[in-house]
């Protein structure tokens, strides 16, 4: 039986874990599929994006690919419509359906470790694919959203394209962090380490979500957790997002803590990007 083979889309994608996670949970459930990395550097994506359809029967998309995913699919799903971000594809009878796991996995994994708290008022740091589905997912979890990017226009342009959202500039992180409740970062890890965001009042007030999962504490984790804040590791999103993409492509509930252990065990052995 040829094994159906599935891809991440991105560049770079060489010190991803996802390949790790999804092939342990296709062994475990028995499945004859085949999880694999494919570099597509920025703005090669349509133009290979046929011939990728040829070769494999699903996909995520990683950076720097997400919002180009949407346009390029036959069929956007709710989510994916909503985030104008792609993190899913299947593609089916000819035809590929866009969708997005990443805004419903980060609340999953946000829930899981603040099940005791309420949370009103969210700032978003990033405004790439991945940003836009974290911020539809809290507009729709009832949560008050601000996004700043240090690109101001591209942050206005979230804002204006997803209800519900606010934009601040990254100047004004000090004053939209005056209310908020939960700073969730989905920028390179990097940038809060190399001084091109500025440095932030941190706090027990606080939870401090950083996407990022390489290293396991981020420069920003490692002062949040210092300071007193709740800190949840990127890498809990990835594994709930990985979770419910597994069920798009297969139709079978993923076996979570398979792909946890995997996971985990995949970033230790990592070598360092």
């Amino acid at each position: 039986m040829s094994l159906g083979r599935i891809a991440l889309v991105g560049d770079p994608v060489s010190g991803s874990v996802s390949p790790a996670m999804q092939n342990a949970a296709f062994r475990d459930r028995g499945l004859p599929f085949e999880y694999e990395t494919l570099c597509v550097p920025r703005g090669e994506l349509a133009a290979r994006f046929a011939s990728i359809a040829e070769q494999f029967i699903g996909l995520n998309v990683t950076i720097p690919h997400k919002e180009e995913a949407a346009r390029l699919v036959d069929v956007l799903e709710p989510a994916a419509r909503l985030s104008g971000s792609v993190n899913t594809v299947i593609f089916r009878n000819g035809r590929a359906f866009g969708d997005s796991t990443d805004g419903q996995g980060f609340l999953r994994a946000l829930r899981r470790a603040t099940r005791d708290r309420e949370l009103r008022n969210a700032l978003v740091v990033g405004t790439g694919g991945a940003a836009r589905a974290v911020a539809a997912a809290l507009v729709g979890d009832g949560i008050a959203v601000r996004v700043a990017g240090r690109d101001r226009e591209a942050a206005t342009r979230l804002a204006r394209d997803i209800e519900g959202v606010e934009s601040a500039g990254i100047d004004e992180l000090d004053l939209a962090l005056d209310d908020s409740d939960l700073l969730v970062s989905a920028v390179p890890s990097s940038a809060w380490a190399e001084g091109s965001l500025p440095e932030v009042p941190l706090g027990p007030q606080l939870v401090v979500f950083d996407l990022a999962y390489r290293p396991r504490l981020t420069p920003l984790l490692e002062r949040a957790a210092s300071e007193g804040s709740t800190v949840i590791e990127g890498i809990e999103m990835l594994i709930e997002q990985g979770a419910l993409s597994f069920l798009l492509w297969t139709g079978v509930d993923a076996p979570r803590a398979v792909m946890r252990a995997a996971a985990y065990d995949a970033l230790a052995k990592a070598v360092p990007a």
